[in-house]
């Protein structure tokens, strides 16, 4: 007896436990979209269980939703802001001199989302299209690469660290009138640098007194639905919603549902629908 005891605590400690992060996103059970994680609520599609379109994870320790996927130094990509209005989620992008342009390709980029065309990325490590970069769409000031290049502690006999040794690339930014195949950032333009890593990012922002302003550290992710309005993809709108196709960075179209002036909500049936807010 005694023995097997000692076998059950063995297997006790040999048997894989769930992360906290991992353990939050399989609860919830049905075709229900599970959107509380701790004390937070995300906006529908996004969710946490399986009948959620969009599946993120969730740190129940500190009410956080981060993206379903780890880096290769175990890092994790924590949401920071959501923005029914525009279909976007803002993530946390860190200076790090070890994220590989692949790796930051493939956390950025899901079945459901992608980088914002308002979203620009500073690349460093052996770039060769570092002289051309003011026409990938941004420029870098020097004092800012600095900072954040101490902040990131590149260091390396072989490595270029200094500002001039980095690339910027930037989409244009999107706004209420741009065309439906210009809201993503072309990863192309990102490739044709060269380099290394993706040191870290900047999302493009205009204030409500129209003024421009640069948010370093972050990355704006806009997503969608498969379909099109036209293909029962406007069934899933509330009321006050309306329906909006767009153009993913594959080329398909899928679709938005958005409250309509004066409404708040996430504009989906399956969600919160819309209402009028607080005045």
């Amino acid at each position: 007896m005694q023995h097997f005891f000692l076998f059950l605590l063995l297997l006790v400690f040999l048997l894989p436990h769930e992360t906290s992060y991992s353990a939050a996103a399989a609860s919830g059970g049905g075709d229900r979209c599970s959107r509380r994680c701790g004390g937070a609520t995300v906006p529908y599609p996004l969710g946490f269980s399986p009948g959620c379109p969009i599946a993120l994870w969730c740190d129940a320790s500190i009410s956080t939703p981060i993206l379903p996927y780890i880096g290769e130094n175990g890092t994790t990509y924590r949401v920071i802001a959501f923005n029914s209005t525009i279909s976007t989620v803002v993530v946390g992008l860190s200076p790090s001199c070890s994220r590989s342009v692949p790796e930051a390709r493939r956390v950025l980029s899901g079945g459901n989302y992608g980088v914002s065309s308002r979203t620009g990325l500073f690349l460093r490590g052996g770039c060769g299209g570092v002289n051309a970069s003011a026409g990938a769409g941004c420029s870098v000031p020097v004092d800012v690469m600095s900072r954040l290049l101490r902040t990131a502690q590149c260091v390396g006999i072989s490595n270029d660290t200094s500002p001039a040794a980095v690339a910027c690339v930037a989409s244009r930014p999107a706004n209420s009138t741009a065309a439906v195949n210009e809201q993503f950032l072309l990863w192309e333009k990102v490739e044709k640098q060269k380099c290394d890593e993706v040191l870290t990012s900047t999302v493009f922002v205009l204030t409500p007194e129209g003024t421009a302003t640069l948010e370093f550290g972050v990355a704006e992710l806009g997503w969608w639905l498969n379909g099109t309005c036209g293909t029962g993809g406007g069934e899933r709108c509330a009321a006050n919603a309306t329906c909006t196709d767009v153009q993913t960075p594959n080329g398909e179209l899928g679709h938005r549902c958005e409250c309509v002036a004066g409404m708040e909500g996430d504009g989906f049936l399956a969600g919160d629908g819309c209402y009028l807010g607080e005045s």
